[in-house]
């Protein structure tokens, strides 16, 4: 007598692997195109000199105030770069330490 239950799961076991690995690159795809769309998702809110670029001109201008802020603050004597506070550079996931080290980026900066 043949197992049903044994051919059963080696029917449905390719077809979860498949489905679970079709899920995983869909949502990856999905971050990559809300990163890639230019569309601010992490200074949204406030009257910082980036959050004010993120609604001006998006993410493109968000970047360039904040590389500004870092020239203006390295020349001051700070040293900050991008990577000390995001982990990523593509979607600008922040680090822990983001929100304290944007106050003092600003305050060495002079950009109120």
């Amino acid at each position: 007598m043949k197992r049903p239950v044994a051919k059963l799961a080696t029917l449905i076991l390719p077809l979860t692997i498949s489905l679970t690995l079709s899920l995983t690159l869909i949502a990856g795809y999905a971050g990559v195109a809300s990163a890639a769309s230019g569309k601010c998702n992490i200074a949204v809110k406030g009257a910082s000199p980036t959050a004010r670029a993120c609604a001006k001109g998006g993410r493109d201008d968000a970047k360039k105030v904040m590389k500004q802020m870092m020239a203006a603050a390295n020349a001051n004597g700070g040293k900050f770069s991008c990577e000390g506070c995001h982990n990523d550079l593509e979607t600008f996931a922040l680090r822990a330490n983001a929100v304290e080290d944007y106050k003092k980026l600003q305050a060495a900066s002079g950009m109120k």
